[in-house]
């Protein structure tokens, strides 16, 4: 019986080396030198940022877009949980992810201290809650927001 194991981002990484050696293994050290940035570092939102950026990868150089519903998570969790842009940015960028591959949001990734953070954000962004309302509605929480 074969046993096969979740792959982490720097292993999947590490495996899609596809095109010319230099182009993708430059991507490849970024990609994993922001990862490890962000862990030491988790709630630097211009990081998170530039980390996200860097999965998205450059359509001009024909690279693929690594992001998923999980690199939201740890890109953007410790940023929700710090401020108010933090909640904006993960709700934008799970939005994109969802607008890209159709990944809905997965309420397994929402721990209830995220959760009480991505409501809190709701007063804040009013008028311009669009990406945060539906990321709430999606993961069946809206209705205690109200």
């Amino acid at each position: 019986m074969a046993m096969f194991h979740q792959l982490t981002l720097c292993e999947l990484v590490s495996v899609c080396t596809v095109g010319p050696m230099g182009q993708w293994e430059r991507r490849n050290q970024e990609i994993t030198s922001l990862h490890k940035a962000l862990k030491d570092s988790p709630t630097d939102l211009a990081l998170a940022n530039r980390y996200w950026l860097a999965l998205a990868g450059d359509r001009a150089k024909n690279e693929a877009d690594l992001r998923s519903g999980s690199n939201v998570i740890e890109a953007y969790r410790a940023a929700a949980l710090s401020s108010k842009d933090g909640v904006e940015a993960l709700a934008r960028a799970y939005r994109d992810v969802f607008q890209m591959s159709g990944e809905v949001p997965r309420s397994a990734y929402f721990d209830d201290k995220l959760v009480m953070a991505l409501k809190a954000g709701m007063s804040e962004f009013a008028a311009e809650s669009g990406d945060l309302e539906w990321l709430l509605r999606s993961i069946g929480v809206w209705e205690s927001c109200q």
